[in-house]
């Protein structure tokens, strides 16, 4: 994604806060949010249909926003929280985070699986996703809205690690390479069949052990009859 990137959207300073502010600006179609930056913090709202839009086209929350002002702000940010009203499907409120231009950016974005493992195709097993999420380290030009794993490949038992993602220009991984990510381990039928055999042994344990113990109480009655 380009610097210029064309996912921006108009935002007006606001210099009304707290609860009876923010519900009027919802009631009037707009949001209100605010801008973390490292030298300051900034109030903003920005219209609730604009911004629908924006993240439709973005594909999410984690692409390269452009925020512009009326003051002729032009800021790059990164949608730290977004609050949300899943029952009315509403956008409560944003908090953008400040992303300097060149110089390298620190964040998450989404770990996108393709394909289906051969292990759990062919073999029984179960897909073990241990990642979401992927930590990369990059110019805000090169930042890709979501990493992609070929998962096909995998067999049972096996695994994938950082490592194994793609090499990306201009993009390195934060995490350590040997970081497990997604792993084919057994199926649930033969975990629930082990654990059977195991119940069933436990079983006979405490069958023969009541049995020892029924012995060695007929043989303290003998005893003592001998008495």
């Amino acid at each position: 994604m380009s610097e210029l990137s064309d996912l921006t959207i108009q935002v007006v300073p606001r210099e009304q806060t707290g609860r009876q502010a923010c519900r009027k600006l919802r009631f009037a179609g707009r949001i209100p949010a605010v801008l973390y930056g490292k030298e300051y913090n900034q109030s903003y709202s920005l219209d609730d249909r604009e911004m629908r839009t924006l993240l439709r086209k973005a594909s999410g929350t984690t692409s390269l926003l452009r925020l512009l002002g009326e003051k002729g702000e032009d800021e790059l940010v990164l949608i730290k929280e977004m609050q949300t009203d899943p029952i009315k499907n509403s956008i409560l409120h944003i908090d953008f985070v400040q992303v300097a231009r060149g110089e390298d950016l620190q964040t998450k974005i989404p770990l996108v699986l393709s394909g289906e493992a051969e292990g759990v195709k062919t073999q029984g097993g179960i897909l073990e996703v241990l990642a979401n999420e992927i930590e990369v380290k990059c110019r805000p030009s090169n930042l890709p809205t979501q990493i992609d794993l070929e998962i096909s490949e995998l067999e049972l038992g096996g695994n994938l690690q950082i490592a194994d993602l793609p090499e990306l220009d201009g993009v390195a991984y934060v995490a350590d390479p040997k970081t497990l990510i997604v792993s084919c381990v057994g199926s649930a039928e033969g975990r629930s069949s082990a654990g059977e055999e195991e119940g069933e042994g436990e079983v006979a344990e405490g069958e023969e052990s009541e049995s020892d113990s029924s012995a060695e109480e007929g043989g303290k009655e003998g005893e003592k009859a001998e008495e």
